[in-house]
């Protein structure tokens, strides 16, 4: 990793900020990168990859998601400011304007849209169409460009505010995708793991081109027994069951919204147990130490769980 600078810093929505970051002053140019690429961030003591959305002589334009703006756990945004130092790894990925896939469709959740609008701005497709996820109204960054785009390309933009509309019907979606369809996939894991499955198990032959984090662990208990402490509640999941949905059968309340692992608003205490982390909330420390994690996606890869609930 070399040293960066945060040259500027500014709010796309309440949860999503764009930060530019470019070499200090004096220092080496950062290595070229094309829009849609990912590189990785350390900041302080956090590790975590982001989307490069634009590039300039400068360097890198990022569109981040601060987990829980003001959360004392939101690491990110109190050290991302103007003039602050950061280390930055060479950037890596293919999902850009030069992909060669001819996408029809796209799928995208959150921050995940960044690699989108990256293949979009490319201007080579034609008859598009997009179906972005998000939790809020006032959410959904780069909306009015994404729509702008639509306009020149013959491009339709659908979004799906989880916050009304609850969770997405992925094998509905992918249903109405045409029989030959390309479709191009950018989030979390649990999203991109619920499209694959909905593309296979759906009659034609489409293809899918996926972009984001790597999917958990093949390796997580078949059956987990769950000690619940504040609680005082004990049960057992299955590795099939989104352990969320458990945790509410048994009676224990946790709040939940998007169920995509994109908000941050399911989020428990872990005291014991590895976690499979499926989500797009925790930088990469939080996931390696396993204190919390979000129950809608998120599993099990020990027998024994204890949740701080």
């Amino acid at each position: 990793m070399r040293t960066a600078m945060v040259r500027s810093a500014h709010a796309l929505t309440p949860t999503v900020s764009r930060y530019l970051l470019t070499h200090p002053y004096g220092g080496e140019p950062l290595p070229a990168a094309e829009p849609g690429q990912h590189v990785t961030l350390r900041v302080g003591p956090r590790v975590k990859t982001f989307t490069v959305v634009a590039t300039g002589p400068e360097g890198y334009e990022l569109a981040v998601r601060n987990r829980h703006r003001g959360d004392r756990r939101d690491h990110l945004s109190p050290r991302l400011y103007a003039g602050a130092a950061v280390k930055v790894s060479a950037p890596a990925g293919r999902f850009t304007a030069g992909h060669p896939a001819a996408f029809t469709h796209f799928l995208a959740a959150g921050v995940g849209v960044n690699p989108v609008l990256a293949v979009l701005s490319g201007g080579r497709l034609r008859g598009w169409k997009l179906v972005y996820v998000d939790r809020g109204a006032d959410e959904f960054p780069f909306l009015d460009r994404l729509r702008e785009l639509a306009r020149d390309q013959d491009g339709t933009v659908v979004t799906h505010d989880t916050a009304t509309d609850g969770r997405p019907d992925w094998a509905a979606i992918v249903a109405a995708v045409p029989a030959d369809g390309v479709v191009g996939v950018c989030g979390p894991p649990a999203m991109v793991a619920a499209v694959r499955t909905a593309v296979h198990e759906a009659p034609g032959e489409r293809q899918l081109i996926a972009d984001g984090p790597a999917s958990g662990t093949a390796e997580v208990a078949e059956s987990v027994e769950v000690e619940c402490v504040k609680s005082g509640v004990t049960f057992e999941v299955t590795r099939h069951q989104p352990l969320l949905d458990a945790l509410h059968r048994n009676g224990v309340a946790v709040p939940s919204s998007c169920r995509q692992g994109i908000c941050g608003t399911c989020e428990i205490g872990v005291r014991s147990g590895r976690i499979d982390h499926r989500d797009e909330v925790l930088t990469d420390e939080e996931k390696a130490e396993s204190g919390y994690m979000l129950p809608c996606v998120s599993r099990s890869i020990d027998r024994r769980l204890v949740l701080d609930v």
